[in-house]
Formats: C-alpha cells, sequence, structure tokens
C-alpha cells in the first residue's frame, strides 16, 4: 500500500509590484517610452509625463560642448550621433539655421525622417497635414522647404521632379529641358532623340544639348536610411568638475515618467459602489507603477556611483577600466546578478572621452588588478615598440610582467586590436 507523503517548501516569489520594477530597468529609452504610453492607455488613474528634450537636443548639445575635447582616442568613443548617414544631419543642420518659422522647421525635420533611402518623399502630403494636424498649405510649405535643401533633388515626390528641382539650383537651363523631363523621359532613356526633336519640333543640336544636361542629372541625389534617425541616449553623463572632481549627470528631462492623474482622482471621489472598488484598484496599480519607476531610477543611480567609483581614473582619463565584476556589484546592491546584468543592457553613459555602453565597464580580472582593456593597450604598447614580435614573444613579454596568458588568447587580443601577425607585418615592410 502505497504511502501518502506531505512534504512543505517554501519559495521565494517576487511581488508584482518588484517584477515590474524588474521589468522597467532592464528598458532602454525607447522601450521605456513604448511601455510607459501602453501602461497610461491600460489604466485611466495613470498620467505620462513626456520628455521635456529630445535625444536629438541632447546629441547636438554634447557635440558642441565636447568638440575638440581630450582622451577622445581610447575605447569605443561614440558620437552620440545616429547610426544612420550623415546626410540627415546636414540636412537637419540646413533646417536649424534656415530663417523659417519654427513650425515650418517641425514638420520639415518630420518630412525628413519620412524620407525613403533614396531621399524621396512617398508619402501622400494631405494625409501627412492630416496625421500633423495642419493645413494642406503649411504641410506643402514644409515640404518646399526640405525641396530647398542641398543635395538639390532631396524630398522629391518623383524621379521627374528630382529632375527638375536640380534644374532649378542651375543658371541658364533651357527652358526645354523641362519639356523633356515631362514628356520624353523614356524616350531619353531609350536614346530616341529623333523622335524628341520631331514632337518638339526643336533643332537636333538642342535637344542632344538639353539630353546631355539630363543626362548628368542624378535621380537620386542622396543616400539615406528610410527609418528615422536612431540616437544612442545615455541614462547620464561623467563630468568632470573644477576642483577636480567627478560629478554624475542624470538626463531625467530626456526621459519620461509618470504621476497620478489629476482628473481620475477628481472622478474617484464621486464614485460609488463597484464603481468605487474599481477606481481605488486603478490608483493602487498607478501608485505602484509609479514606484515601480523611482525604483529605477534609484537603482540606475547607485549603479552610476559604482561605476565612477571603481574606474574614476579611466574618467580623469589618466589609466585604463580597472577590473570590475558583476556579481561583486550585485552583492553590494543586494540584487541579484541577473538583475544587475539586465540593468547595465542596452544603456550607455557619457563622458569626456565616448559614449560607452555600461557593460564596457565591467572588465575580467586576467591577472592581479589587471583588466582585459588593459592587457590589450599591453598588447598594442609591444607591438608599436617592436613590430618583428609573433605572439609567442608577445605572450612571453606579458609573461615578464606577470600577466599570464596563452598564445591563443594573445593572437585573439591582437586581430580584435586590428594588428595584423607578425609574418603579415614583416611582409610589409619588405614590399
Amino acid at each position: 500500500m502505497a504511502e501518502n507523503r506531505i512534504e512543505v517548501q517554501q519559495s521565494q516569489k517576487l511581488s508584482q509590484g518588484l517584477q515590474t520594477a524588474i521589468h522597467l530597468l532592464s528598458m532602454d529609452l525607447d522601450s521605456l517610452s513604448e511601455y510607459m504610453l501602453k501602461a497610461v492607455q491600460e489604466n485611466p488613474a495613470l498620467e505620462y509625463v513626456p520628455p521635456r528634450k529630445s535625444a536629438q537636443d541632447y546629441a547636438m548639445q554634447v557635440r558642441t560642448r565636447y568638440s575638440g575635447s581630450r582622451g577622445t582616442g581610447e575605447g569605443p568613443d561614440r558620437e552620440l550621433a545616429d547610426h544612420s548617414d550623415t546626410d540627415i544631419e546636414d540636412l537637419e543642420q540646413q533646417l536649424r539655421l534656415s530663417r523659417l518659422d519654427p513650425k515650418t522647421v517641425r514638420l520639415a525635420r518630420h518630412i525628413l525622417h519620412l524620407l525613403s533611402s533614396r531621399g524621396f518623399f512617398t508619402e501622400d502630403l494631405d494625409a501627412f497635414a492630416a496625421e500633423n494636424g495642419v493645413t494642406l498649405g503649411e504641410a506643402r510649405q514644409a515640404l518646399e522647404a526640405v525641396q530647398s535643401l542641398e543635395p538639390a533633388g532631396i524630398g522629391a515626390r518623383s524621379v521627374e521632379e528630382c529632375l527638375e528641382l536640380q534644374l532649378r539650383a542651375r543658371q541658364g537651363v533651357d527652358p526645354l529641358c523641362y519639356d523633356l523631363i515631362r514628356l520624353h523621359l523614356l524616350d531619353i532613356g531609350k536614346g530616341d532623340l529623333r523622335r524628341i526633336a520631331r514632337e518638339t519640333g526643336a533643332a537636333m543640336a538642342r535637344v542632344r544639348q538639353c539630353v546631355d544636361c539630363i543626362r548628368g542629372l542624378s535621380p537620386a541625389p542622396c543616400s539615406l536610411h528610410s527609418e528615422a534617425v536612431q540616437y544612442i541616449m545615455p541614462e547620464f553623463s561623467v563630468e568632470e568638475n573644477e576642483a577636480g572632481g567627478l560629478a554624475i549627470v542624470f538626463h531625467n528631462d530626456y526621459y519620461p515618467s509618470f504621476r497620478p492623474d489629476p482628473t481620475f482622482q477628481r472622478l474617484a471621489e464621486t464614485l460609488a459602489g463597484t464603481e468605487a472598488a474599481y477606481a481605488r484598484q486603478m490608483q493602487s496599480d498607478a501608485a505602484q507603477m509609479i514606484r515601480a519607476a523611482e525604483m529605477r531610477q534609484s537603482t540606475m543611480e547607485k549603479i552610476a556611483g559604482i561605476i565612477v567609483r571603481e574606474q574614476r581614473a579611466f574618467f580623469l582619463g589618466q589609466y585604463s577600466l580597472m577590473p570590475l565584476r558583476i556579481d561583486d556589484c550585485a552583492r553590494e546592491l543586494g540584487v541579484h546578478e541577473t538583475t544587475f546584468y539586465r540593468a547595465l543592457q542596452n544603456k550607455y553613459l557619457y563622458c569626456a572621452r565616448g559614449t560607452f555602453p555600461l557593460s564596457h565597464f565591467f572588465q575580467k580580472s586576467l591577472s592581479e588588478g589587471v583588466s582585459t582593456e588593459r592587457v590589450k593597450e599591453i598588447i598594442r604598447e609591444i607591438c608599436q615598440r617592436d613590430d618583428r614580435l609573433s605572439d609567442r614573444a608577445i605572450t612571453e613579454e606579458l609573461e615578464k610582467r606577470g600577466i599570464s596568458l596563452s598564445r591563443r588568447t594573445v593572437a585573439k587580443y591582437r586581430s580584435q586590436l586590428d594588428i595584423s601577425s607578425s609574418f603579415t607585418r614583416s611582409t610589409n615592410r619588405k614590399e
């Protein structure tokens, strides 16, 4: 006869509020904004507070402030700029320098980010005007502002319009060129100049001259990405003050936030019965969401403090990164290692040496007090001093400095530094 056994087990279960806080902690700016907007739609007791400033504004501010700053040769020195071509930046700069009114500039910037990969505006202008709450005339004025930018042809709605815009930017253009673009573009492609001359009544020499002019134009004057510019928005910046110390500046004006919706609060006070119970539940959920957002902020502040404390020499430009373990930092904060790891993902900081992912500051220790980053620097120094050394010789040189690595690891680090093998280097010297 089988025996029945009763076992009592204890298991730790995270509260809903803590789960939400951890979820928010793992999000970058774009994901956080999207999550908050969805939460507000689902809970009327919450109000979404949009960022006071945009990531684009911050990128421009940093470029201006740190242009020509020291120490940009070390580490993954990244601009806060987008991941697309610089043409978009040039176009936006032209708009900023124009004397157009702010509303037209704002609409024109929106159009820029809707352009196709070849620089064409393929959206319906009426729909664009409706979506942005402006008149068709205002939308057309914004499009004309884009089409006035360099390179000529940007913002065209067809190949024909693109070519015409390029012609308008020139002086002394034969008016026949415009007729040929509008009516005989296919004939130009086929090279059927006789037909063009016959149908236009123009002399062959004039037709040939116009065709040569049109063929010198570009059907796609620039190369852009169809997606909007993607900016890297850091969680915080590390700045050196006048006293030689370091200050952590969080960019809260660039991030969205929550607050209780005052209209719902007033409405809840007038409710009774099941409606009042529903309102109380919504308010409780909203308070929980607000606390989760505050917990995210406080956790990021603690992580920032650890990074700056442990990597102080790096931020002052005095040394490379020191070894720093994620598990040690997680224990210091009293959180699980996986939670700490999630908090680092897709997040950045900015300093005078560039833009870095937070995970970059957590380096393994290959030897006592020597990080992976520092070992790579030493390998670079060794190769610069004597580029004839093989990987085996580099390994032996590291051994003399108390750093024990295998030859294969040295070869891997050398490759990551874009330093060719000793054989290739010696061959290049002979050539």
